[in-house]
């Protein structure tokens, strides 16, 4: 399929300057290009057209005083980097991350489109449709589940084929409700077949699988995995067909281990395998973008060509894309990158659409702006009352146990029944122990509450509200119920973010207005903001990888062992329900 359209009158012409009987809209002059597909380096000429690239080789192009010529000797030409698998929903948005990836070198991603799934399907496309403007080549995947336990109308049969269907939609998944599919859950089925009926691509989602589970999951379509944690794990999703995605996240930080691991193993780089950042939060962002990624590749070892290949040509090839992006050749659209050296992948110059867009991290062409006042993303608020301190309010059980919520890491955790102990009121007290804290998740639409002691979040925190979480109910952490409820307060306030309280004051508040979980705000502004948050965590003696990334999870049905949901403390292996919610007093 075409990436861009081309015109009868442009196509001529193309043809025409890679016969020199045509003037070049762009010459680059005497680069070091990368073939991507030989894995050589060659010193040519990249003549352009229009949008295209004309022509590839030695010969010198004709040219008119309107021909742009940049010389390149002693520089590195690559195609433009393309993320496979982003998550564009982590404070900042489609558009935001696009200019920002395009300022940093990429020039095509794959998003995911669970927060757009939210919205009716009429704003989802306009959405979709109004990216395909920007120089970022942005196409999606639709997914098959919501990823929360709760039912939502976007996640029937109907509603799932006309989302796949669209032609900015060229994958389905990622497929987070496994055991759905083991217990051959109709929707959950008709959507992996559907997905590869329309000869689209289709994403798993396997951490910690079997080679066994993953045969299940070849033979429901699953076509690659970005899960794998150590080197065996990319062979073994590559010997059963899949394509199989190294990750460097601010999550899952496994790409110079998985790097390590494939060296060790002694098996050639395989053309199946690609990159990805992975949806990272803000602050790993200060790093760049699929840029940074690359270097981190490089620099535990992986040869320079294998890097940007995995980068450009082979998510070209696994998306049936490669005619268009993914390489410097002629015909495809002249997404290029100018580098000052082999192993530095940050672009001084990024070429898309066959013109210059940006130059030493900055953008000299404007792009899309979005019509967020269009879309229904304004924060859900049903409650008529406000927030009281005896909402963070946790009494033991008949048995006298309390729920407990062990963090194993920055996103698993396990929950036990335990002892503790009380105070005069017969509330759950924490003083024993300054790493505890309460949680609760109030389901604004329900007026119930489903709370917990948490262990492991940090010392001595006061309180911490959120509205950004992977269900869209509210969190809200925290020893001092007191300020728990002017955490929360203060972000129904804003209309949605993160809000951090000490010592009875506002000490770093983070708007995200767009549905509570997204900002409009420019990458820098969302990179600056999200380390705020961190470093105040940290201070607060927070240890594990990404506290915000922490926060979005705790109700995410998809990752083990005990999340928290509006109906209460749910098993996720069994979906059963140990503490249920209480209603808000």
């Amino acid at each position: 399929m075409r990436v861009r359209a081309i015109s009868d009158r442009d196509y001529l012409n193309m043809i025409r300057v890679s016969r020199r009987q045509a003037p070049a809209s762009l010459w680059i002059k005497g680069a070091s290009v990368l073939n991507v597909y030989t894995k050589e380096w060659q010193e040519h000429h990249v003549v352009v057209a229009g949008e295209r690239i004309a022509y590839v080789g030695e010969k010198e192009p004709l040219v008119d005083d309107q021909t742009v010529i940049m010389e390149a000797a002693g520089q590195y030409l690559v195609p433009g980097y393309i993320e496979p698998h982003a998550h564009p929903f982590q404070w900042y948005n489609p558009y935001t991350l696009a200019d920002f990836a395009l300022q940093t070198g990429t020039t095509g991603m794959v998003s995911d489109s669970l927060m757009l799934m939210q919205l009716p399907f009429s704003q989802t496309a306009a959405i979709m449709d109004s990216l395909a403007a920007h120089p970022v080549k942005q196409f999606f995947w639709g997914r098959l589940d919501p990823q929360t336990g709760k039912t939502h109308p976007s996640f029937t049969k109907e509603n799932l084929a006309r989302m796949l269907e669209h032609p900015r939609v060229i994958q389905g998944g990622e497929l987070t409700n496994w055991g759905g599919v083991l217990q051959e859950d109709e929707t959950l089925l008709f959507g992996l077949k559907h997905t590869r009926d329309l000869g689209k691509r289709m994403e798993g989602h396997h951490p910690g699988a079997s080679y066994e589970t993953l045969n299940i999951a070849a033979a429901a379509g699953v076509t690659a995995c970005h899960e794998a944690i150590h080197a065996a794990d990319l062979l073994s999703r590559i010997r059963l067909g899949m394509y199989a995605t190294l990750r460097h996240s601010s999550i899952r930080p496994d790409l110079p281990e998985l790097v390590k691991g494939w060296l060790e193993l002694g098996v050639p780089w395989s053309s199946r395998m690609m990159l990805t950042s992975d949806g990272s939060t803000p602050p790993m962002h200060r790093d760049g973008f699929m840029n940074s990624t690359i270097r981190v590749a490089m620099k535990a070892g992986m040869p320079p060509e294998e890097a940007y290949v995995m980068a450009t040509l082979n998510p070209a090839v696994y998306y049936g894309l490669d005619a268009e992006i993914g390489g410097i050749a002629p015909g495809r659209i002249a997404d290029m990158l100018l580098l000052t050296a082999k192993d530095r992948p940050t672009p001084s110059i990024v070429i898309a659409n066959g013109q210059q867009v940006a130059e030493k991290g900055a953008l000299l062409v404007p792009t899309v702006q979005p019509q967020w006042k269009e879309a229904s993303l304004r924060l859900t608020d049903p409650l008529k009352k406000q927030a009281h301190p005896d909402w963070f309010r946790l009494r033991p059980d008949e048995a006298g146990k309390a729920p407990v919520l062990q963090m194993l890491n920055a996103v698993i955790t396990r929950l036990s029944l335990e002892d503790m102990p009380v105070d005069q009121d017969g509330y759950v007290s924490l003083q024993h122990d300054p790493n505890l804290a309460l949680i609760a998740v109030i389901d604004a639409t329900g007026g119930n509450r489903t709370m917990a002691v948490l262990h492991g979040f940090g010392e001595h925190l006061e309180g911490l509200a959120s509205t950004y979480s992977a269900s869209g109910d509210w969190i809200v952490i925290g020893r001092d119920p007191q300020a728990m409820a002017q955490a929360l307060e203060r972000i129904r306030e804003i209309k949605g973010g993160v809000v951090l309280i000490d010592e009875g004051k506002i000490i770093c508040e983070c708007p995200l207005p767009l549905a509570g979980k997204f900002a409009s705000a420019p990458m820098e502004e969302v990179i600056s903001m999200g380390e705020n948050l961190v470093n105040h965590l940290r201070s607060k003696g927070h240890v594990y990888l990404d506290p915000i990334y922490s926060i979005l999870f705790f109700t995410a049905t998809h990752l083990p062992y005990a999340r928290l949901t509006a109906t209460g403390i749910v098993d996720v292996k069994s979906g059963q329900i140990i503490v249920p919610a209480l209603p808000l007093p």
